[in-house]
């Protein structure tokens, strides 16, 4: 499971449940989690903590590694699509692009240690 820093405001203005469809095309509810599989993740559930954190817990195909690295061009593709849309939707929900939230993990990091 990781957790995702929220922007102050995001949780609020998105629907987590609609910005899942649009990513990945459906999703069920389970509780307070929202969980779906697209592509290379066989199993992708999120949740907002209150309004300050996401809470996600993926599940990825190890297949797809194996046969990207032996050349196969179809999951390369697929696995690729996979992680622009999981930035998408991290964007989406979070507020945050891929570069502030690495530098907000980094932060994090360095507080905890």
């Amino acid at each position: 499971m990781q957790s995702y820093p929220v922007k102050p405001g995001q949780a609020a203005k998105v629907n987590l449940a609609d910005t899942f469809d649009a990513c990945f095309d459906a999703h069920k509810k389970d509780g307070d989690w929202i969980s779906g599989a697209f592509g290379s993740m066989t199993q992708i559930k999120v949740r907002y903590e209150g309004k300050k954190e996401l809470q996600v817990d993926t599940v990825t195909d190890k297949s797809f590694a194996m046969k990207v690295a032996g050349g196969d061009k179809a999951a390369l593709a697929v696995a690729m699509d996979t992680q622009r849309r999981w930035n998408e939707f991290l964007e989406g929900v979070t507020g945050y692009d891929a570069k502030t939230r690495g530098k907000k993990a980094q932060e994090a990091a360095k507080k905890s240690a």
